[in-house]
């Protein structure tokens, strides 16, 4: 057996030694990576504030934290911990509380999903819409929902703000198809704008889903029947009025006596109807509804007495005579 030379031998050694070298790196940086990154300041810091029970100052405590380790591979535990201890506030109903520690924590973790959608909890719970709103749109944008999208329209409703509430009432729509509530909202908001296309789209679904739709198991019968009978009438009024609108007398007059089938007080459904009978030159149809519009007394009481009195005149060698019994008869009708 040949024995290597000297060269050889010192090619060989060098080998070896590089070798072990690169294997005490690789050791010394798995140790690295394995030892804490964070100092025992940092770490007494942490603890100190899983020590707190209290949620609020909890809070506070993580805020000086992260001011003062901003790179902390800590905070992941802290917040974790924060948020259990915002839990049991929310657990106890506490929501001022939820609210105040809540936002504590964002203004040193902004955009944390879990308590944003406490501290927006809190303020629905509170009636502190314009604040709810806030945060909840915050939410929307990372984690949308058909039942959030209510939940903000609701609180845009409740707050008089029109616009927000269709625009939010729409993507509930879009998400809840069958969310009669805001149907009938989009169809009502829409006609008030005088967006009479839109109003009556949304009036037609809307009148689709409710005929179908089961009393909710927590209604009572006598609400249920109300509020079913309410919507009915609204959207039938609405597709009336849009029939009108687009001189579809026929249509108008189908689904404005539809409407009174459902409130038959209805002043302006009586209004248009008379508007409808007169463009169909059925007098007496038009005089009679007119007489019902102005014996109700509503808001379009004093044009239509005005519309029937001009017409009977009209009819009646520019005299009134005899309107009271047409009077009477729409009166005798409305009881």
């Amino acid at each position: 057996m040949k024995s290597l030379s000297g060269s050889k031998c010192k090619t060989l050694f060098m080998v070896l030694l590089f070798s072990y070298a690169v294997w005490v790196l690789s050791v010394a940086n798995a140790l690295a990576q394995d030892a804490p990154q964070y100092t025992p300041e940092e770490y007494n810091a942490s603890q100190a504030i899983a020590a707190e029970a209290d949620a609020a100052k909890k809070a506070e405590m993580i805020v000086n934290f992260v001011k003062t380790y901003p790179k902390s591979t800590l905070k992941e535990y802290i917040t974790s911990d924060f948020q259990a201890a915002l839990k049991k506030l929310e657990d106890e109903r506490k929501w001022q509380q939820v609210i105040a520690a809540g936002r504590l924590f964002l203004s040193a973790i902004p955009g944390d999903p879990y308590t944003v959608a406490l501290v927006a909890e809190g303020y629905s719970q509170t009636k502190n819409y314009s604040q709810f709103v806030v945060y909840g749109e915050q939410i929307y944008k990372s984690n949308p929902s058909g039942n959030l999208a209510y939940g903000l329209a609701k609180a845009y409703q409740t707050m008089n703000n029109q616009a927000k509430f269709l625009e939010w009432a729409q993507k509930t729509v879009a998400a809840l198809p069958d969310n009669y509530e805001m149907l009938l909202g989009l169809a009502v908001g829409y006609g008030d704008l005088n967006r009479t296309a839109e109003s009556e789209k949304y009036a037609r679904q809307c009148l689709k889903v409710i005929q179908a739709e089961a009393k909710p198991e927590t209604t009572s019968e006598e609400d249920w029947t109300k509020y079913k009978n309410h919507t009915l009438m609204a959207c039938y009024y609405i597709i009336g009025n849009a029939a009108f609108t687009k001189q579809d007398f026929t249509g108008a007059i189908k689904n404005l006596e539809s409407s009174l089938q459902y409130n038959p007080r209805n002043d302006r459904a009586y209004y248009f109807l008379g508007e409808s009978y007169w463009q169909m030159r059925n007098t007496n149809q038009a005089l009679k509804n007119y007489a019902k519009a102005y014996l109700l007394g509503g808001a379009v009481a004093t044009p239509a007495k005005l519309k029937m009195e001009n017409l009977y005149k009209s009819t009646h060698k520019n005299s009134l005579v005899g309107l009271d019994k047409v009077i009477a008869v729409a009166k005798s009708e409305l009881k």
